[in-house]
C-alpha cells in the first residue's frame, strides 16, 4: 500500500506541477499585454525566479513527496533528449504550418541567406571570437556559436503584425526562424561528432554528412506529410480525426527520420509542416483548417511556455559556475552574434539587392530584425544539452552557462525593448491614411449607434424624451468626427494618392477573406484556392509597396501562364504528354471564373464600405480600377470559353451544382443549430446530400485531344479524305500548341511549314484590315509551293490553340505517295493567292483505288 500511495503521489505532483505551469502561462499573456512585453519574457522571468530560489533556498515537501519532489522536476527538465521529443515537433511544427510556402519561395534568396548564411556566420564569429579570447579548443568554441545561432523571432513577429509591416518581411523572419533552426542543430550534432571522433574533421566528409542529415529529414517529413495527405478525405470531414493526424504527422516524422535513417528530425518536422501548410490541408473538409490552425496555435503556446519555464528554472545553477567570467564572457558572445547578424542585414541583403536578387529591405525595419534576433527555448535546450555532454568535459558546463546567459540577455534586453525601438524609430505612429480611416470608422460607427438608438425606442415604443440626450451627444461627436475627417481627407495632410493606397490595401485585405471564406465554405476547390492566395497575397504587396501602378501591373502579371502552365506546355511539345496540361488549363480556367466573382463582389465592397473611409473620388478610381481588372479576367474567360465552349459550359454547371448542395447543407445546420431539427432528422437530410456532394466535387475534364488524328478529323480540308489517305497525313504532321499573343508567323521572312487550325482563333495582320481565322482554317500554305517568297503578313494567336503542322518537306513525300493530296494542298494555297484569306470550302477527293 505506501508503494501504491508513492506511486499515486508522484503522479499528483505531476500533474500539480503542469496545471501549476499552465496557469502561470494563462496569467502571462493578459499580464504580458498590459505591461507592453513580449509574453516569453515574463515566461522567462517566472523560471528564471523560480531557479533563483530553489537553487538557494531547497523547502522540503512534507508527506512521501519529499522523497521526489525536486528529482522529478530536475530529471524532467535536465532529460534534454525527452526535451527534444516532447517539446520541439510542437514547437516547429506550430510555426511551420502557418508559413506561405508560395511566398517563401518568392523570397528564397533572403530566406537562405538570412538561415543558413546567417547560421554560419554567427557560428563562426562567436567561436572564434571566444577561442581567441579564452584558452578552448576551437571545436568546442563553435559548438557554443551553433547553439547561440538560432532565434527565435516570435517577438519581432508579433510587433511587426501590430505596426502593420509588409507582409514579404513576416515571411522572411519565420523563414528563417524555421530553417535556422534546422541548419543550427545540423551544424551542432556535426560539430559534437567531430570532438567525440565519430567524424572526420574534413570539409567533403562535413559537407556530405550534413547534406545527408539535411536531405534525409526533407525527404522524411515530405512523405510522411503527403502520405496523411492521402488519408485525410478518408476521415469523413471529422475535425478531431484530422488533428489527430497532424499530430501524427509532427512526431512521427521527428522519430522516423531520427530513429530510423539518422537524418535531422528537426528539418523533418519543419518539411512535414510546411507541406501540411501548403497543400496537405487543401485535403481536409471545408472549414476544418480553422479548427485545426487553432488547435496546434493552443499546443504551440503551451510547448513554448512549458520549455520556457522548465529551462530557465534551471539556468541559474548553470550561469552560477561562470562566477565573475559571466560578465565578459556573455558581453564577448553578445558582441559577435549581433555584429554577424548585421553583417548578414545591412552588408549581405543590400548588395544581393543591388544585383536583383531579392527585394530591398527598408532600413528602419532591418534594424528592428538586427535588434529582435532574440534567441529562445531552443537554444536553453541547447545550453542543457551541452552541460550534458561528456566528450566536452569542464568545458560543456562553461559553454552551458555562456549560452543561458546570452540567451537571458537577449530575452530581457532585446526583447523587452523591441516595443520601446519601435516606438523610437515611428514605425508604430499613425500614418495620415490611418488617421483618416479612424476618423471614418469612427464616425460610421456612430451612425450606426444612432439608428440602433431610434430602433430601439421605436421597439419598446419609449418617449423621444428618454432618448434626447443620448442622441444630442451622438450627433454632436459625429459631427465633429466628420468634420475632422473632412480637413484630414481634404487638407494637406491626406492626398489623393494616398488615400487610394488606403482603398487599395482595404480591397486586397477583403479579396483575402473572401478567399478564405468561400475554401472554409467548400465553394472554391483546394488547387483553386492555393492559386487564388498568392494572388491575393501577391496584390496586397503590390498595393501597400507600390500603389495604384504596381497594384494594375500585378493585376495583369495574374492573368499570364504560370511556370506551371509553362512547363506543362514543354513537357507536352517535347515529351507529347497531355496530362500536366490539361491539368494546368483547368486549374487556370477555374482560377479565373472564381476571380470574376471575387472582383464582382469587391466592387460591391467598394461602393458600400471603402467609399465613406476614402472619399467619393477616391473610391470612383478604385471603382474604375476594378472595373478595368473584371474586364480583363472576362476577356481571358471569354478566349478559353471560345476555344472549350462545352467544357465551359460544363464547369459552369458543376459550379453552380456545387454551390446548391453547399447552400442546402448550410441551411440543414442552421437548422440543428436553432433546435428546429434533431440530429437524428439531420443525418436523414444530410445521407442524400453526401452522395450528391460526391458527384459533384470532381470538376469536368477538359479534353484537349492533342493526338494528331484526333485534330485531323476537325479540319474541314481534309474532310473527304480516304482512311488510308489519313494515316497517310498524319504520319507527316505534328502538333503544337500555342499561348495568347505568340507569334506564329512573322511578316517579311521565308516559311517552310503550312498550319491547319484544329481548335481555337488566330489574327492575320493583312490590309484593308486584320482578318480572323478559326477553327478548321489554314494558313502558311504558300511557303510549301513558293518557298523564296517572304510572308506578307504575320499571324498572331488569339487564345490558347491547337494547330497541326505540315513542313515541307513531309509535304513534298505526301506528294510522292499520293499526287491528289498535292493536288488538294496545292489548290488550297493558290485560291488563297488570288483571293486572300477566305474560308476554304472541304474538297472531296475520290477514292484511292479509283
Amino acid at each position: 500500500m505506501p508503494a501504491v500511495i508513492c506511486a499515486m503521489s508522484f503522479v499528483v505532483f505531476g500533474l500539480l506541477v503542469l496545471i501549476a505551469l499552465l496557469g502561470v502561462a494563462a496569467l502571462a499573456v493578459p499580464l504580458a499585454r498590459r505591461l507592453g512585453l513580449p509574453v516569453t519574457v515574463l515566461f522567462a522571468a517566472f523560471g528564471l525566479t523560480y531557479g533563483v530560489v530553489t537553487t538557494l533556498y531547497h523547502v522540503e515537501v512534507a508527506g512521501p513527496l519529499n522523497l521526489y519532489d525536486r528529482w522529478f522536476v530536475e530529471r524532467l527538465a535536465v532529460d534534454t533528449h525527452a526535451i527534444l521529443y516532447f517539446f520541439l515537433p510542437p514547437l516547429l511544427f506550430e510555426m511551420a504550418i502557418s508559413v506561405n510556402v508560395r511566398r517563401l519561395l518568392q523570397d528564397a534568396v533572403a530566406v537562405l541567406v538570412m538561415a543558413i548564411l546567417a547560421v554560419a556566420t554567427a557560428t563562426a564569429a562567436v567561436g572564434i571570437s571566444l577561442w581567441l579570447s579564452w584558452p578552448i579548443g576551437l571545436a568546442a568554441a563553435l559548438v557554443l556559436g551553433a547553439a547561440v545561432a538560432t532565434t527565435d523571432p516570435g517577438a519581432v513577429i508579433s510587433t511587426f503584425r501590430e505596426i502593420g509591416a509588409p507582409r514579404r518581411l513576416l515571411v522572411i523572419l519565420e523563414g528563417e526562424s524555421l530553417l535556422n533552426d534546422a541548419a543550427a542543430i545540423a551544424i551542432f550534432g556535426l560539430l559534437i561528432g567531430i570532438i567525440s571522433n565519430e567524424i572526420t574533421p574534413s570539409i567533403t566528409v562535413l559537407a556530405v554528412n550534413f547534406t545527408y542529415s539535411f536531405g534525409a529529414g526533407a525527404a522524411v517529413g515530405l512523405v510522411v506529410a503527403f502520405t496523411a495527405g492521402w488519408i485525410y478525405p478518408l476521415l469523413v470531414r471529422s475535425t478531431v480525426a484530422e488533428v489527430s493526424l497532424t499530430v501524427t504527422v509532427a512526431y512521427g516524422s521527428y522519430i522516423a527520420a531520427e530513429q530510423l535513417l539518422g537524418g535531422s528530425g528537426v528539418v523533418a518536422v519543419v518539411f512535414a509542416g510546411l507541406a501540411t501548410g501548403s497543400a496537405g490541408f487543401l485535403r481536409m473538409g471545408p472549414g476544418n483548417w480553422l479548427t485545426v490552425r487553432a488547435v496546434w496555435t493552443q499546443i504551440g503556446f503551451w510547448s513554448n511556455a512549458l520549455i520556457m519555464m522548465l529551462a530557465t528554472s534551471l539556468m541559474p545553477s548553470l550561469i552560477a559556475q561562470l562566477g565573475w567570467l559571466v560578465a565578459p564572457l556573455t558581453a564577448l558572445v553578445y558582441v559577435g552574434a549581433m555584429a554577424s547578424r548585421a553583417t548578414i542585414l545591412f552588408g549581405v541583403l543590400p548588395l544581393l539587392a543591388r544585383v536583383k536578387l531579392t527585394a530591398p529591405l527598408d532600413t528602419k525595419h532591418a534594424a528592428l530584425v538586427l535588434w529582435g534576433g532574440v534567441r529562445g527555448s531552443v537554444t536553453l535546450v541547447l545550453a542543457i544539452s551541452i552541460a550534458d555532454l561528456p566528450v566536452l568535459g569542464e568545458d560543456g558546463r562553461l559553454l552551458a552557462g555562456l549560452a543561458a546567459s546570452y540567451t537571458l540577455v537577449t530575452i530581457f534586453l532585446n526583447a523587452g525593448t523591441l516595443a520601446a525601438l519601435t516606438r523610437r524609430l515611428g514605425l508604430n505612429d499613425l500614418t495620415p491614411a490611418d488617421l483618416a480611416l479612424r476618423e471614418r470608422i469612427v464616425s460610421g460607427s456612430l451612425e450606426q449607434v444612432r439608428s440602433a438608438m431610434r430602433n430601439f425606442a421605436r421597439a419598446r415604443e419609449l418617449e423621444p424624451e428618454a432618448l434626447q440626450a443620448l442622441e444630442l451627444r451622438l450627433e454632436q461627436q459625429q459631427r465633429k468626427v466628420e468634420a475632422l475627417a473632412v480637413e484630414q481627407a481634404e487638407g494637406q495632410r491626406i492626398p489623393f494618392g494616398e488615400r487610394l493606397r488606403l482603398g487599395l490595401g482595404i480591397v486586397s485585405g477583403q479579396e483575402a477573406r473572401l478567399i478564405r471564406r468561400a475554401f472554409d465554405t467548400g465553394a472554391i476547390g483546394p488547387r483553386v484556392a492555393g492559386v487564388l492566395r498568392l494572388d491575393a497575397d501577391r496584390l496586397a504587396d503590390a498595393a501597400r509597396n507600390g500603389g495604384r501602378e504596381q497594384y494594375e501591373a500585378v493585376t495583369l502579371e495574374v492573368l499570364r501562364p504560370t511556370l506551371r502552365y509553362r512547363v506543362a506546355l514543354w513537357v507536352q511539345l517535347y515529351l507529347r504528354l497531355d496530362r500536366p496540361l490539361r491539368e494546368a488549363i483547368e486549374l487556370h480556367f477555374g482560377k479565373l471564373l472564381e476571380s470574376e466573382r471575387l472582383v464582382r463582389e469587391l466592387k460591391e465592397f467598394v461602393s458600400s464600405t471603402v467609399a465613406p473611409m476614402i472619399g467619393e473620388d477616391a473610391a470612383r478610381n478604385l471603382a474604375a480600377l476594378l472595373e478595368t481588372r473584371h474586364e480583363a479576367v472576362n476577356d481571358e474567360i471569354e478566349a478559353i470559353a471560345v476555344q472549350y465552349p462545352l467544357y465551359a459550359a460544363r464547369l459552369e454547371e458543376n459550379l453552380i451544382a456545387r454551390a446548391a448542395v453547399r447552400r442546402e447543407r448550410e441551411q440543414y445546420a442552421r437548422l440543428l443549430h436553432d433546435g428546429v431539427v434533431g440530429q437524428e432528422l439531420y443525418d436523414d437530410l444530410t445521407s442524400d446530400l453526401d452522395s450528391r456532394e460526391r458527384g459533384v466535387a470532381v470538376p469536368p475534364r477538359l479534353d484537349l485531344t492533342l493526338t494528331p488524328r484526333g485534330l485531323l478529323d476537325r479540319v474541314p480540308l481534309f474532310a473527304g479524305l480516304d482512311e488510308k489517305q489519313r494515316r497517310m497525313v498524319v504520319r507527316r504532321l505534328r502538333t503544337r500548341f500555342t499561348t495568347p499573343g505568340e507569334v506564329i508567323l512573322q511578316k517579311g521572312l521565308r516559311g517552310t511549314e503550312m498550319f491547319f487550325i484544329a481548335s481555337g482563333a488566330f489574327e492575320v495582320e493583312a490590309r484593308p484590315e486584320n482578318v480572323t481565322l478559326g477553327t478548321g482554317d489554314f494558313f502558311g500554305e504558300i511557303a510549301l509551293i513558293q518557298p523564296l517568297r517572304r510572308r506578307q503578313s504575320s499571324v498572331v494567336s488569339l487564345g490558347y490553340c491547337r494547330v497541326l503542322v505540315l513542313r515541307r518537306r513531309d509535304f513534298q513525300k505526301l506528294a510522292r505517295r499520293d499526287p491528289s493530296l498535292e493536288q488538294l494542298i496545292r489548290g488550297a494555297a493558290e485560291r488563297q493567292l488570288s483571293g486572300g484569306y477566305l474560308k476554304p470550302m472541304p474538297l472531296v477527293l475520290p477514292d484511292a483505288a479509283e
